[in-house]
This record gives C-alpha cells, sequence and structure tokens, in this order.
C-alpha cells in the first residue's frame, strides 16, 4: 500500500466527506473499511493513524462551522446548559469522532490482518500402546 493510501490526512478528507454526507455514523465505516485495508498488508498503527484523522476531520468542520457562522456563541450557550466549559465542548466534539474512528479501524484492522503460521514445538503422537495417557486410563475387563 502507497504511504499516500496510508496518511491520516487522505482518510480525514474521507472523513469530514463522509460526515457531510452521511452523517456521524460514516466516520466509523469509513474507517473499518480503511482499516481492512491497511490491516491487510500487514502494517500496524491502524487505530492511532484513525483516531488522528477522525479528530482531524472534525476539527476542519468545526473550523468551517466556525467561519461561516457564530460557533463560539453556539459552544458557549451550549456549554452553559450542560455545565461545561466551551473548550470542554469542543474537546469532547473531537474525541469522540477519534474514539469511534480508533475503535472501528482497530478491530478491522485485527481482523483482516493475516494469522502467522505458529508452532507449539511439539510433535503430536497417537494415544496408544506405551504413550503416557495409555498408562493413565483404566484398564478394561
Amino acid at each position: 500500500m502507497t504511504a499516500l493510501v496510508r496518511s491520516p490526512i487522505v482518510l480525514a478528507i474521507l472523513l469530514a466527506a463522509g460526515t457531510l454526507l452521511l452523517g456521524w455514523w460514516a466516520v466509523p465505516a469509513i474507517a473499518a473499511v480503511w482499516g481492512i485495508v491497511y490491516g491487510r498488508d500487514g502494517a500496524r498503527g491502524a487505530g492511532g493513524r484513525a483516531a488522528l484523522a477522525g479528530a482531524l476531520a472534525w476539527l476542519a468542520l468545526l473550523a468551517f462551522d466556525a467561519a461561516r457562522g457564530p460557533l463560539l456563541g453556539l459552544v458557549t450557550i451550549l456549554g452553559g446548559v450542560m455545565g461545561l466549559p466551551p473548550v470542554a465542548l469542543v474537546a469532547v466534539t473531537l474525541v469522540f469522532p477519534a474514539l469511534a474512528a480508533w475503535s472501528a479501524a482497530t478491530i478491522a484492522a485485527a481482523l483482516a490482518t493475516p494469522a502467522p503460521a505458529r508452532s507449539s514445538g511439539r510433535v503430536d503422537r497417537p494415544v496408544g500402546a506405551g504413550s503416557r495417557l495409555d498408562a493413565e486410563a483404566p484398564a478394561q475387563g
């Protein structure tokens, strides 16, 4: 996979577009697909990159809204209703997509990562005469 596809910036653009078109649930859906693609290569760190991309995507959406309207006034009013300072409300707004993207990408990447061949180092022998299990078994007769 190219470095461009692995870039959190590319994922952030996809997450922001998905949020605008489909709503908040697009964040874990897109992050899960990205985690599958990312995990197929056996790469690590899909969750952290997805969390960063989720926060960046919604930070860009908040900045876009702030440029178009009185976001600070809205955050101040909502923070007052909820009993939170405005900074905490913005922080929670950024943590939510970060956690949603992290969890979806981490789980999807883990499911898509090919499992390595494992060897127990033990040679399996059939149970029969002379084996330890045969000696412990009660005699029939």
